[in-house]
């Protein structure tokens, strides 16, 4: 289907699970109709009983009040064991389907796990649900159900758990209004809806379908149900002004598909975008600091913190150090994939071979020098004891590469100031006029930066508080003396 290659995942199958009142947890509708395996139940039914009678009246007594831990010990722990121990003549479990089983005590689980999204692995798939229990006039004054979503055990699912958790609320509505899962009648709306879920997401990433519910207990004929996918995207990480943004996509592309899409064919060269995300876009160069950002667009720093935790959002810029050749980088295992993925090595070659030019350095090199970065060296040292052309390729998009694909990492220097256990006249006199050379700038600068130096703030966020670079910024802590360096 053409929608899923959005990024959303496909739906393998729908179930609804409930506990039934004399039989225990058991699958009541699934669509395919041969989805999942409940084979199990047949010879094991008497041993699921006792058990779920067992937590069943746990629950009822943590519903009413009147919990106690005896209400468990009514059965031998023999009971439990053999639950969890499969029998010895037990038929293998198709692999195409969901071992309902096996995973039982998750789907209708204990009562603090109600109305909770649970996800759990099961053979090939993933199955997401959202239980529900909802108290009335029942046999054991309480209907539980569950009402399960299952994709490919690889899936990336973050998607649906709104989805999940909306249908699961939806159903307990119409349950609690009009008894529609407890009711036998209600099994031709619940398994039309199912089948629809199913398809309709799959093709359209939405569903919105009327469901007829005249001859049940309803207070309506009949309920709309609007459900649409969106794109899940984790949060903004905290952005600091030592920060390099760099681009991920082409602003200018972005802005005029945005003006397209909202104004369809009359987008004009005049592009209506925020302008204050207008300004920082345009001094994101892949070298300017957020700091500097800042200061080139005479916007406040927290305003450009706001905007580019907006591109971040949305997946347009990554955040990376400031690129120094006083940097210290060590590999990562996954420095490996570059071994042995042909992409990565072209993708590579071309972003630091200053768009492929010719005579530019070989991919078999780029290779070698990657697996050169071991030990905590500067990248001046590197560059030194490894004889690198830099005129053949960019040193600085190299190991910005490394990062952005998480093969190198960055070591951060922590300075730590040391009370003196005892020296000369002539130390303490060096070390006071270091401290005045820290405290020139205006504002109790100097102070400031001393307060800094407890091992919790690297050099690159002492030098931008202190508007240094980190090579100034090492001599002037070395000569102030008595300060430890911590690699991290």
């Amino acid at each position: 289907m053409a929608f899923m290659h959005s990024g959303f995942p496909e739906i393998r199958a729908i179930f609804l699970a409930q506990f039934h009142p004399d039989l225990g947890p058991i699958v009541r509708l699934s669509v395919p109709e041969d989805a999942v395996d409940v084979e199990q139940r047949v010879y094991n039914d008497q041993v699921c009983i006792k058990n779920d009678d067992m937590r069943i009246s746990g629950l009822m007594a943590a519903l009413d009040g009147s919990f106690s831990p005896s209400c468990f010990d009514q059965e031998p722990a023999e009971v439990i064991e053999l639950i969890k121990r499969p029998e010895p003549d037990r038929p293998a479990v198709d692999s195409s389907k969901i071992d309902f089983n096996s995973i039982q005590t998750l789907i209708i689980p204990k009562l603090t796990l109600f109305e909770r999204l649970i996800t759990v692995n099961t053979g090939r798939h993933k199955v997401m649900c959202y239980p529900i229990a909802v108290e009335g006039n029942y046999p054991r004054n309480v209907f539980i159900f569950n009402m399960c979503f299952a994709f490919d055990i690889d899936a990336d699912t973050k998607c649906y758990g709104a989805v999940v958790k909306r249908v699961g609320c939806l159903l307990k509505e119409l349950e609690i209004t009009g008894n529609l899962l407890s009711d036998p009648e209600g099994t031709r709306p619940l398994v039309t809806m199912m089948r629809q879920l199913v398809s309709k997401l799959n093709a359209h990433g939405e569903y919105q379908i009327e469901l007829d519910l005249k001859g049940l207990s309803q207070p309506m004929a009949s309920t709309g149900i609007s459900i649409k996918l969106f794109p899940y995207y984790e949060n903004p990480k905290t952005i600091e002004p030592y920060h390099v943004p760099v681009k991920l996509v082409d602003f200018d592309i972005a802005k005029r598909k945005s003006a397209q899409t909202v104004y369809q064919e009359h987008a004009s060269n005049d592009i209506m975008w925020d302008l204050v995300l207008d300004k920082v876009t345009e001094c994101i160069d892949n070298i300017n600091h957020v700091r500097r950002i800042a200061q080139l667009t005479l916007i406040r720093e927290e305003t450009v913190v706001l905007a580019l935790k907006h591109l971040d959002y949305y997946g347009c810029i990554a955040l990376v150090d400031i690129f120094q050749f006083s940097n210290v980088y060590e590999g990562q295992y996954q420095v490996m994939d570059i071994f042995r993925n042909a992409w990565l090595q072209r993708e590579c070659h071309n972003y630091v071979t200053r768009d492929g030019q010719a005579g530019s350095i070989s991919i078999e090199k780029l290779i070698h020098l990657y697996s050169t970065i071991r030990q905590r060296k500067s990248v001046a040292d590197w560059i030194v004891d490894n004889d690198v052309d830099v005129e053949r390729f960019d040193v600085r998009r190299f190991f910005m590469f490394g990062v952005l694909h998480q093969m190198l990492r960055r070591v951060h220097c922590y300075p730590v100031l040391c009370k003196p256990a005892g020296g000369s006249a002539q130390q303490s006199s060096e070390s006071s006029e270091a401290s005045s050379v820290l405290e020139e700038e205006p504002g109790q600068l100097g102070a400031r930066v001393l307060g800094m130096l407890d091992g919790t703030h690297h050099l690159d966020e002492i030098g931008i508080t202190a508007e240094k670079d980190t090579a100034t910024m090492r001599e002037l802590l070395d000569k102030h003396g008595n300060i430890e360096y911590i690699l991290l």
